[in-house]
């Protein structure tokens, strides 16, 4: 069952549809609230809801917050009503919201920041709607038509992206809200009005410092908090041995424990005992479990769960999605997580965006001419990557600053393959590939990813975080089961302090995240506090990708998708990636193009599926006002 809402204005109702699931009374995942003709209806979850209440309980009485005290969408109405629509972009959390203004007849949807949960539009005639799935917003379309447009786009997509970056969707006539967006159908709806609200370079938070323990005893406190709101009923958090997963894992278990959290917490690990590389893993979740009596830990044996393995058997999604191969795993912890009754999945996702430490600003010496400081650093960078100094000033200084003019052109095959790979994949048709002008697209996505800012590092920080943008793991697999999969790396807060701490750092070499290591220390083991780079997971990947070539090969003979690829040409790599020789990140592509087929062959039957309504109502309008 798909889980959402549907939001439709006609010229004389609004109706509301609800599909919740089963355990929505525990999880709260879809909630709404309603004030005379006024409603709210919030998908996902609000955080530091308290610092929204204590605001409201300066002007109202308590009675009157009776209800925003447990219901999300009620908090929402009383923020809006009481403190004004500006109010609403201070709301954190995961979430796709909906309300509507009774009084001044207009109809506004918001997603937070990293667009938690999607939403999208639609407007045919004098109907429009939102919602948080796209079927019912293809039933109001006289015809549900695929955009080719948005095809272009996908391929060129790298994970972890997990949705168009732009407003257009799979289907011609629906968009999509971007994530920090506010949209507005205000009077007649004649017109929809779209603003970003969030910019991440206003909201960074200087640390007042250079110094890395310092920063990490501001740090520690704001990834405490993140972890404790994002508890809420029996928890299952990741522990794989990293020092993310795992440092989230232990701060939920220590806030378990002092009674700021249901204990005890659970915890999921995919062990390995046949795959080689993988099966050294063993060693720092065990450090992790050492003498632990405050965890209850599950082991996911994983050998057998390989990448494509997800092909086989799905979750139906609105939309392609690029790191469908990559999904096995996460399908078994989701049944995992239902088993023991888990309201909330915690990750360690996120935390490479802000914690990695990497020589980029190499490619802000060479833009400032400063070849010779260029050379040295690159020398010094070798030693700890163990590499040669020339590819660390290609890879790191020289490439940042021709990818934005090579991109989608023959040359950009010379670019090191340690970043994005920006040339066209050449079983992409040339006809398509100049109707919908890829090498443009190409050259833009490059630009965003080394030309948001000025220095190179933080450049890349911001374009990670739209690449974080949205959860397809979270609406198409955990929402369905009334679970909430949270990423408290990926807190705001925490994100805009990260933001100023590397603009104050200089990365240095041989240390893996040391802020983070830093402020964990005492809680982490030390061997997972200095431990280098973690598991490599490309004996799943190709060992995945042999494993399913037959039912790959029939997938792509019969996809629906003509005047776009050549499907003899990308038979040929699919046959030649299986055979572990091409480096996996050149394989990016044909992943990429292998989702967007299986999505295709899917939509008969998603074009099928009927949501589960668990609630319906209707709002007459008594003509327009205002």
């Amino acid at each position: 069952m798909r889980v959402g809402f549907v939001v439709t204005r006609r010229a004389q109702e609004i109706e509301v549809q609800i599909s919740a699931p089963e355990n929505n009374d525990q999880s709260a995942l879809v909630t709404y609230s309603r004030a005379g003709d006024s409603f709210a209806l919030l998908m996902g979850r609000l955080y530091y809801r308290s610092d929204r209440l204590a605001e409201l309980l300066g002007i109202c009485a308590p009675e009157a917050l009776r209800e925003s005290q447990g219901n999300d969408a009620a908090l929402v109405l009383a923020v809006y009503r009481h403190l004004g629509r500006t109010a609403l972009e201070r709301l954190e959390g995961d979430f796709a919201l909906v309300l509507w203004d009774a009084q001044n007849t207009e109809l506004i949807g918001l997603r937070d920041p990293l667009g938690g949960y999607p939403l999208f539009w639609v407007q045919h005639e004098s109907t429009v709607a939102l919602s948080t799935n796209l079927r019912p917003l293809c039933a109001i379309l006289p015809q549900c038509t695929l955009n080719e447009a948005y095809f272009a786009d996908f391929v060129l997509m790298h994970a972890p992206c997990q949705e168009g970056q732009s407003e257009q969707c799979v289907y011609l006539g629906i968009h999509r809200v971007l994530p920090g967006t506010i949209v507005r159908a205000k009077g007649d709806c004649a017109r929809i009005e779209r603003r970003a609200y969030w910019d991440w370079l206003k909201h960074i938070k200087d640390p007042g410092t250079s110094e890395r323990a310092e920063i990490a005893e501001q740090y520690r406190p704001l990834l405490r908090a993140a972890v404790q709101e994002r508890m809420r009923g029996c928890t299952l958090a990741h522990l794989s041995g990293g020092m993310d997963s795992t440092s989230v894992a232990l701060l939920a278990r220590d806030l378990a424990s002092s009674g700021m959290g249901q204990a005890p917490i659970h915890t999921i690990s995919q062990v390995y005992d046949r795959l080689p590389l993988l099966a050294r893993e063993r060693a720092y979740i065990e450090s992790a479990l050492h003498n632990q009596t405050a965890l209850v830990a599950h082991q996911l044996l994983s050998d057998d769960l390989l990448d494509f393995d997800s092909f086989n058997d799905p979750p139906l999604h609105d939309e392609p999605y690029v790191a469908l191969a990559y999904l096995t795993a996460g399908l078994h912890i989701g049944r995992l997580a239902d088993s023991i009754g888990a309201l909330t999945i915690l990750t360690g996702h996120g935390s490479d965006e802000i914690h990695v430490e990497l020589p980029s600003y190499i490619a802000d010496l060479l833009r400032q001419r400063h070849f010779g400081q260029a050379w040295q650093e690159a020398t010094k960078w070798a030693k700890g990557l163990n590499q040669s100094a020339w590819t660390v000033l290609a890879t790191f200084g020289i490439h940042p600053l021709v990818a934005p003019w090579v991109a989608g052109s023959r040359w950009a095959s010379i670019l090191s393959k340690r970043q994005e790979d920006w040339s066209l994949p050449n079983w992409i048709l040339p006809s398509f590939a100049r109707r919908h002008a890829m090498k443009s697209r190409a050259v833009e996505n490059a630009r965003q990813m080394y030309r948001q800012s000025e220095q190179t590092r933080l450049s890349l920080t911001l374009y990670g975080l739209r690449q974080r943008a949205g959860d397809v793991f979270r609406w198409s697999v955990a929402a369905p089961l009334g679970i909430s999969q949270a990423h408290p790396f990926l807190d705001p807060r925490l994100i805009t302090f990260g933001l100023g701490m590397q603009s104050r750092i200089q990365p240095r070499p041989k240390q893996s995240k040391p802020v983070l290591a830093e402020a964990m220390r005492g809680i982490l083991p030390d061997l997972i506090r200095s431990r280098g780079k973690g598991g490599f997971f490309n004996e799943v990947y190709y060992l995945g990708l042999a494993r399913n070539l037959p039912s790959l090969e029939a997938m792509v003979r019969q996809a629906p998708l003509e005047g776009m690829i050549d499907k003899a040409l990308l038979l040929q790599h699919l046959r030649v990636g299986s055979i572990a020789g091409v480096p996996l990140r050149a394989l990016e592509p044909l992943t990429c193009t292998l989702a967007l087929l299986k999505w295709l062959c899917m939509q008969k039957e998603w074009l099928q599926v009927r949501e589960k309504v668990s609630l319906t109502d209707h709002i007459v309008l008594q003509g327009e006002r205002g």
